[in-house]
């Protein structure tokens, strides 16, 4: 039996409650995350400040920055019904995906041929600097550490440890408010395609 105008008009009623009850309560969530975000971010700075005045403004700077620096959390995503979910996944150092080996081998080779050559004490005489050898580059490297606390010294304040603390968890956080309000989203296109679709409905009976 088919079912009748009533009987679709309630469906469509109970299905907009429900997406308007779970769009209340992703709203409430993403307002409560949003808040952890913002106090972890601004504890993580407050305490970057008080590293900044105990070890000096030198001491914590982009001064300190490697030459060389490598990620050591990436942000992945996936879409599943118009929902696109991050996730955090941490890169385990001396382990990197290959095509990011490639991707970074590559940035770091630029400009590398368009060197100035360097003078070694003779004046008028220039050398490029000495090719790798197989053996040298064979030769096992001793195991580097992925920690950013090591770029500030050996024996780095608590404050420090702490602003890097909140950083990392800042970093989750985010990734749950950007799926939660790729999710609101998705929600409020439904309950809007919804509700075109009961108006329609609608002055079609009529």
């Amino acid at each position: 039996m088919a079912p009748s105008v009533d009987e679709t008009a309630v469906d469509v009623d109970q299905r907009l409650d429900r997406l308007l009850l779970r769009l209340l309560d992703d709203l409430e969530a993403l307002k409560e995350k949003r808040q952890s975000l913002n106090a972890l971010v601004e504890k993580g700075w407050f305490c970057l400040s008080q590293s900044r005045y105990s070890m000096g403004n030198h001491s914590v700077s982009s001064l300190q920055y490697p030459p060389e620096m490598a990620p050591s959390a990436c942000v992945r995503d996936s879409a599943e019904d118009g929902v696109t979910t991050f996730t955090v996944e941490h890169v385990q150092p001396g382990n990197p995906d290959k095509g990011k080996e490639e991707t970074f081998q590559e940035v770091e080779n630029i400009g590398a041929a368009d060197q100035v050559l360097r003078h070694r004490g003779r004046k008028g005489i220039a050398e490029a600097p000495k090719p790798t050898t197989t053996e040298e580059a064979e030769k096992p490297q001793p195991p580097s550490t992925n920690d950013p606390l090591r770029w500030f010294g050996v024996l780095v304040p608590q404050s420090l440890r702490q602003a890097q603390s909140n950083f990392q968890q800042g970093i989750l956080l985010a990734s749950e408010v950007a799926s939660l309000q790729s999710g609101i989203d998705e929600t409020r296109k439904q309950y809007r395609a919804l509700l075109a679709q009961k108006k329609r409905e609608r002055v079609q009976s009529s």
